[in-house]
């Protein structure tokens, strides 16, 4: 009889399992089929997935001083010193290293970058590093310094006064409690940099421009290509999965118009292709997954093991303590604390569902969900699954 009413309660809880997961996925269906055409694989502008090849930024970097700081500079950095030694130098001034104790300086790394289509005279922004152990940068001031191309050429000078997005306050002293806000030992100079040279490159070569995939893909490529020659004509071949070549015109470069083709051919809207990825990092609990995934029919189990380890403290006196010469030796002695450990696992009811075959992202999150299972459990229910072949897809960890 016991067993007769077992059944059937397990009967109707599978049951009812069973009917809230076809509720959920014909509710995620209908919802599906409401959404228009485009939500699924949403366009994207070719500038947007593309760049045109030879328009690189120039990375730019240098070494220079930072002066005016509230003691807050460097503390005794040999680096520090010797740079300023030769700052001195350079003025006619000659002042040993151990002579320099000022705490109101800073070394500080330069990096900038050169936009492509600059032009001589132009000023960008530079970001300012501290190089020792200066403490803050606010309210310093940058020295002239040298910016350098890759190639070791002096490509701009930099100079300003430095802005800090942060603060950092607190007391006096290595003990001293401090409070900080963002980091306050790297800067920004708006406009800090002039440039030395201009830069005229030529994106087409022989009436060629290449595009380049920021995100390589033959679908794409070959998407990409497509959609340019239905607006132009038969002006674009898809050469690899990263590079789609285009043809100019003639007439479009005799009139001097590239720069206006160029700009009606990046406007153009195309849906990019995605592998079937999921990419999960166990350490926050992550997962992100990508909408072509393919799952074939398994059985998973889920459960968890709890253990619980308390440890308590009794005291415990000596006992058939005698009295001598008058004197209690119970006071004398000291109690001693004996440990109490209770050791405790609970191990939950697994939970078994069966994992029919999906074919989108949210049929797969309603299936899992309906598991009762936290993000780290969820990341090992997939890395089972697709261990086991029942994931037609990349599974990436961070």
């Amino acid at each position: 009889m016991a067993n007769g009413a077992w059944l059937m309660k397990t009967l109707r809880r599978t049951r009812l399992a069973r009917s809230c997961f076809w509720s959920v996925k014909a509710a995620a269906m209908i919802l599906l089929s409401c959404l228009p055409s485009n939500a699924v694989g949403a366009q994207s502008r070719i500038k947007d997935i593309a760049r045109i090849a030879g328009l690189e930024d120039i990375p730019l970097l240098g070494y220079g001083v930072v002066v005016g700081l509230n003691g807050t500079g460097d503390k005794d950095i040999e680096l520090t010193k010797q740079t300023m030694a030769n700052l001195f130098e350079n003025f006619k001034i000659s002042l040993p290293v151990d002579d320099i104790k000022s705490k109101n300086v800073a070394a500080a790394v330069l990096t900038a970058s050169a936009p492509p289509f600059h032009r001589e005279g132009d000023r960008i922004d530079v970001t300012v590093s501290s190089l020792g152990d200066a403490t803050s940068l606010s309210g310093g001031t940058l020295l002239m310094t040298v910016l350098l191309d890759p190639n070791g050429g002096v490509y701009a000078l930099a100079q300003g006064n430095l802005t800090v997005g942060g603060f950092s306050v607190g007391a006096a002293g290595d003990g001293g409690k401090t409070i900080e806000k963002n980091h306050t030992t790297t800067a920004i100079v708006p406009g800090g940099a002039a440039l030395k040279h201009g830069q005229n490159r030529n994106f087409c070569k022989n009436g060629i421009m290449r595009l380049l995939l920021r995100h390589p893909d033959f679908t794409t490529a070959d998407r990409m290509a497509t959609a340019i020659n239905q607006e132009f004509g038969g002006l674009a071949v898809a050469r690899d999965a990263a590079t789609v070549a285009v043809k100019i015109p003639r007439k479009v470069m005799d009139i001097g118009q590239a720069a206006s083709f160029v700009a009606r051919l990046e406007k153009l809207s195309l849906t990019p292709d995605m592998r079937a990825k999921v990419i999960v990092n166990e350490r926050t609990g992550t997962i992100v997954m990508g909408n072509n995934v393919h799952i074939s029919q398994a059985v998973v189990a889920h459960g968890n093991l709890t253990v619980t380890i308390k440890s308590t403290l009794y005291p415990s006196h000596p006992s058939n303590l005698v009295l001598i010469g008058g004197t209690n030796v119970a006071s004398e002695i000291r109690s001693l604390e004996t440990p109490d450990v209770k050791v405790r696992a609970v191990e939950d009811k697994a939970r078994v569902m069966l994992v029919p075959r999906t074919t989108t992202v949210r049929e797969l999150a309603d299936t899992l969900n309906l598991m009762g299972a936290t993000p780290r459990d969820l990341i090992s229910i997939l890395e089972a699954l697709h261990r086991l072949g029942a994931i037609q897809m990349e599974l990436t960890a961070m």
